[in-house]
């Protein structure tokens, strides 16, 4: 007897995300279904994939051994069929992730490009903090990530593009004296940043936990337009990319403060899997940094 897709891609998931639970809720089946298709290909195997005595099921070494087998499957699978839904269409998909700085400063000039290139080419775009879009490509719903601070995987390429600037800002309207940022100074304001587990929250948890603090009142949201408008009003600070200043609106108030200690810089990235598409998301990213470089809009660091 044969293994089936469907166990196959049970087995993945649940090793992927540690769960039962969680693997039936991304598969959109029932918990028991899923149970039943990862003890099938264990008959099918001869042998148990989890230690299932843990808190979480934990891969044995016959799972272990398996699963970087079925995620290439698993992978060619799906290339096969977004081939045929091109096929169908008459025209190729292409699924970009981008930051927010990336999406204001860099992403309308790809675009245009991308459509004068290929006139058939059908994008679709997610905009998101970088901490979701690294999984959503580890999930393979988008082909390309424009991130900051992607951690390393196994099977995919990680390519630098430049720095991104990262600055303190407050509301002109905001009563705080000289135009220096210590945590000590900034740890009883209200501030604003994307939720956790952003690279921004992060960064802001280690720039005061460096000093031994941590900030009383973190307010988070999205996106990072939201977050210079609301610290223009008057009410906090925030933390965001230099260049948002510029991308946000002529009508901001906000006084750029000098960080002690300094703000370490973001790298923002491009991130795709090593599979047929490697050599086209390649070229986007090179398309992309010839951009920035001054085709049609400024690096971060040139803008400061």
């Amino acid at each position: 007897m044969r293994y089936t897709f469907g166990q196959a891609e049970a087995f993945y998931w649940v090793a992927r995300l540690g769960g039962f639970r969680s693997a039936a809720q991304h598969l959109n089946l029932s918990q028991p279904t899923v149970s039943l298709r990862i003890k099938e290909l264990e008959r099918t195997l001869g042998g148990e994939l989890f230690d299932r005595s843990l808190y979480r099921p934990v891969p044995t070494t016959l799972g272990s051994a398996i699963y970087a087998d079925i995620e290439r499957m698993l992978a060619h699978a799906e290339q096969v069929q977004r081939h045929g839904k091109d096929g169908l269409r008459g025209k190729s998909l292409l699924r970009i992730g981008a930051a927010d700085s990336f999406a204001a400063s860099i992403l309308p000039d790809l675009l245009a490009q991308l459509a004068r290139r290929h006139a058939e080419l059908q994008v679709d775009v997610t905009v998101d903090f970088s901490t979701r879009l690294e999984q959503l490509l580890l999930d393979r719903s988008i082909d390309i990530a424009f991130l900051s601070q992607p951690r390393a995987h196994d099977g995919i390429t990680i390519v630098p593009l430049w720095l991104i600037d990262l600055v303190w800002v407050v509301g002109e309207g905001l009563p705080f004296a000289g135009n220096v940022a210590t945590p000590e100074r900034l740890v009883d304001l209200p501030i604003f940043t994307n939720s956790s587990p952003s690279g921004l929250f992060t960064t802001i948890q280690m720039w005061f936990g460096a000093h031994g603090l941590k900030p009383r009142r973190l307010n988070t949201c999205n996106p990072l337009t939201v977050i210079a408008r609301l610290a223009s009003a008057g009410t906090g600070a925030a933390m965001i990319p230099r260049e948002m200043i510029h991308l946000s609106g002529d009508r901001l108030a906000l006084r750029v403060l000098e960080a002690n200690p300094p703000i370490p810089s973001h790298n923002l990235c491009a991130m795709w899997w090593n599979n047929e598409s490697a050599d086209e998301c390649g070229d986007l990213a090179n398309l992309a940094r010839e951009i920035a470089a001054g085709g049609g809009a400024a690096t971060p660091k040139d803008r400061g």
